[in-house]
């Protein structure tokens, strides 16, 4: 997507084309807050309040809400436009990021093979996304990674998020009305996380998963880098020997 496209590499996955796809997803989550803040507040501002005299002669009227074909006496209209329809907004980039997460690490895997001529393919691995592109640049490309970093931890989680709201809907309650714990507990841990028995996300959360999904990839470009710098330093030490 930049104007300058250096030789398709590893080494340069990350400075020359993650780096610039990070920068205008940024702008992307922008765009979509500002278009949030937008709606509610034209909610705000253009919502009619109707008073219905039913029974004049007692002096009782109804007091009627209503926006965009929406009223007050069917519908939680705060709800559905300062909670609900913003959460759904976000839902939807947030999955355009996670997809983008799976997308740039499965595109690491395909550079190596080709740059290396490897004749394992990603896709000859049984596992599936993120879990199998990590899975081959452990194997096949042999990048010292560890599971057990906050960075990749951080990313499993959410994982989680992201599968409970493509499985089960964001609902933190199974369908025998237990709770979720382990996803429960995730939101209860992150700030721009909320909701009892569906997650909410707040503003903050796009930005949030944005940013630990770069962390996740310059600690993958630093493996990268030092397995070049390597293999670079022992080239140079046996053609001097």
């Amino acid at each position: 997507m930049a104007l300058y496209t250096p030789k398709r590499i590893p080494a340069n996955w990350y400075q020359y084309n993650v780096k610039f796809s990070i920068e205008l997803l940024e702008v992307f989550i922008n765009n979509i807050e500002n278009q949030i803040k937008t709606s509610i507040h034209e909610y705000n501002d253009k919502k009619e309040t109707l008073f219905l005299d039913e029974q004049p002669e007692i002096n009782y009227a109804r007091i009627v809400d209503v926006h965009q074909g929406l009223d007050s006496e069917t519908w939680d209209l705060n709800g559905i436009f300062k909670e609900y329809f913003p959460t759904l907004q976000r839902r939807s980039a947030f999955l355009s990021l996670f997809g983008f997460l799976e997308h740039e690490l499965d595109n690491l895997c395909m550079l190596y093979k080709k740059t290396n001529n490897y004749k394992i393919d990603p896709r000859d691995l049984k596992d599936l996304g993120i879990e199998r592109s990590i899975k081959y640049l452990d194997i096949v490309v042999s990048l010292p990674f560890d599971k057990s970093n906050n960075k990749w931890v951080n990313v499993k989680s959410i994982q989680k998020i992201r599968n409970l709201i493509v499985h089960n809907e964001g609902k933190l309650i199974d369908i025998e009305g237990n709770l979720r714990n382990n996803e429960q507990q995730i939101v209860l841990q992150n700030e721009f996380l909320s909701g009892d028995n569906v997650i909410i996300m707040e503003e903050g959360y796009l930005n949030f998963v944005l940013k630990t999904f770069d962390l996740l990839f310059k600690y993958i470009d630093e493996l990268i880098q030092n397995q070049y710098r390597m293999t670079i330093e022992i080239t140079h030490s046996t053609s001097s020997g």
